[in-house]
């Protein structure tokens, strides 16, 4: 999965639950799958802040 499709998919969870579409059990799984989403792009965001750190730093010491 991809940054973008793992946002587009917060998006169509987050429309679902903000415009009560979902009954209480379907509600918790698109609580656990959003958790797992948010976690999976936030690693994704950290990975891309080292990378850019690591390019900035060896740019400084060129």
């Amino acid at each position: 999965m991809t940054y973008s499709e793992a946002v587009k998919r917060l998006e169509q969870l987050t429309a679902s639950i903000e415009q009560g579409q979902l009954d209480i059990d379907k509600l918790s799984e698109a609580l656990k799958e959003a958790r797992q989403l948010l976690d999976f792009c936030k690693e994704k965001l950290g990975a891309a802040e080292q990378d850019v750190n690591k390019i900035l730093q060896t740019d400084g010491q060129e």
